[in-house]
């Protein structure tokens, strides 16, 4: 699967960094769509923007999205966010957090991008527009959805390990077992 709306950059590539930046979100913001899109609200066209500095990107074939929201229905508040969606592709684009798929090894169905670039469709785009936002956030208009949460949902067998040390330890003390 190629997310059509998510493509990777070099670097320099259209004038677009793709180093990360020192943005934060604090845990308890809620960030909407106009907080990370603000040119949504206005702009004519599909805008591009970099993906890794302020969000990640998810892009999951529409069935596969549409099953996730449905199997957290039941959580308050639901724990995927915004998503925009491409008709032409058939897929689902959620937002994570920056950086929130560091260590985790996502694979089909899923793509995780933590740099490229982005097209955001307008708001005022229609049902019949190739991209379009499917959702505006959760309940709360929350924009991020819960890395971990889909994570283990799409890959339940899955085994998370912590980076190993660096550290050597050269104790040659016996051990009795």
């Amino acid at each position: 699967m190629r997310a059509a709306a998510v493509r990777p950059v070099g670097l320099g590539a259209a004038g677009l960094a793709t180093a990360r930046t020192s943005y934060a979100v604090r845990p308890d913001a809620v960030v909407t769509v106009e907080d990370l899109f603000p040119r949504a609200a206005t702009a004519p066209a599909p805008f591009e923007v970099t993906v890794g500095e302020r969000f990640d990107t998810l892009a999951l074939p529409r069935r596969t999205a549409r099953e996730l929201i449905g199997r957290f229905g039941w959580m308050r508040p639901h724990p995927v966010g915004a998503a925009v969606c491409r008709a032409l592709t058939d897929e689902w684009v959620l937002f994570l957090p920056p950086g929130s798929g560091e260590g985790l090894h996502w694979s089909w169905p899923a793509e995780h991008r933590e740099k490229g670039a982005f097209l955001v469709p307008p708001r005022a785009a229609e049902p019949d527009d190739d991209l379009r936002w499917a959702r505006l956030g959760n309940d709360e208009g929350r924009v991020f959805s819960a890395p971990l949460l889909l994570f283990f949902a799409l890959f339940p067998n899955q085994v998370v390990r912590p980076p190993r040390s660096t550290t050597v330890h050269a104790d040659r003390t016996p051990v009795r077992i």
